[in-house]
């Protein structure tokens, strides 16, 4: 780890805690006020590493301009990489499977995702349930209410926040959810066509696009959030 405090302090804070900081810090809040941006397992670190670099309200407007340094090295604009599941060795830029895993295992605070269908079957199965396990990595989970077993899903991952879409008033039946993403820390969005399943991940021809912007994962966020008990419930 390096021993220069603002590099540590870069190193370790997301885009989105950055901002947060400085939002907080430039509104006339204290260091206190500003740390409870940070989730309660990573406060304790992030406030040694603000204190080591000398950020808050004694140096209010260098304090700021750091952390919106640090948020714009973080959000890299407009990197789109295009992401592929076919048969065999026939995709030669990404591949679904490890790029999801990857994001997922590389996640520091939270992981938002949803699939028309999950199964056990799917690489998702384990790298879910072992983000959940993590301390202080929140996972959420949205899923099609007909379309394998959400409370199976939910009973795999005890940890997890795991949601499926309701019937409206009138309705017939569950709404359809075939909106297909996983968001990791605010910031990296895989859009994709394919399931969390075995042939989706493995012998399909699917394609996504992995996203970096901080402003797009935080937005997809904050609408699936809004829509909690209005189109999906949670899963008990």
């Amino acid at each position: 780890m390096s021993t220069d405090p603002h590099t540590a302090l870069g190193a370790f804070l997301t885009a989105y805690e950055a901002q947060r900081l400085a939002a907080v810090l430039q509104a006339g809040g204290t260091r206190g006020q500003a740390l409870k941006e940070v989730h309660a397992a990573r406060r304790s670190e992030a406030k040694r590493l603000l204190a080591a670099a000398e950020i808050g309200t004694e140096q209010r407007d260098d304090s700021v301009a750091i952390l919106r340094a640090i948020a714009g090295a973080h959000s890299v604009r407009t990197a789109i990489t295009p992401v592929w599941t076919m048969p065999g060795v026939e995709a030669t830029t990404g591949r679904l499977t490890s790029e999801a895993q990857r994001i997922i295992d590389d996640a520091r605070m939270s992981v938002v995702c949803s699939s028309f269908n999950f199964t056990p079957h799917s690489g998702m199965w384990t790298s879910l349930r072992n983000a959940a396990m993590r301390d202080g990595l929140s996972v959420t989970v949205y899923l099609d209410a007909s379309a394998g077993s959400p409370a199976a899903v939910a009973a795999h991952l005890p940890k997890a926040t795991v949601l499926r879409t309701l019937t409206l008033p009138g309705g017939r039946g569950p709404l359809i959810s075939h909106a297909k993403f996983i968001i990791v820390d605010r910031a990296i969005t895989l859009l994709t066509s394919a399931n969390f399943s075995y042939s989706a991940e493995n012998t399909n021809i699917e394609l996504g696009l992995l996203v970096h912007d901080s402003d797009l994962a935080a937005s997809v966020e904050a609408l699936m959030r809004s829509k909690h008990g209005i189109l999906y419930e949670y899963v008990a």
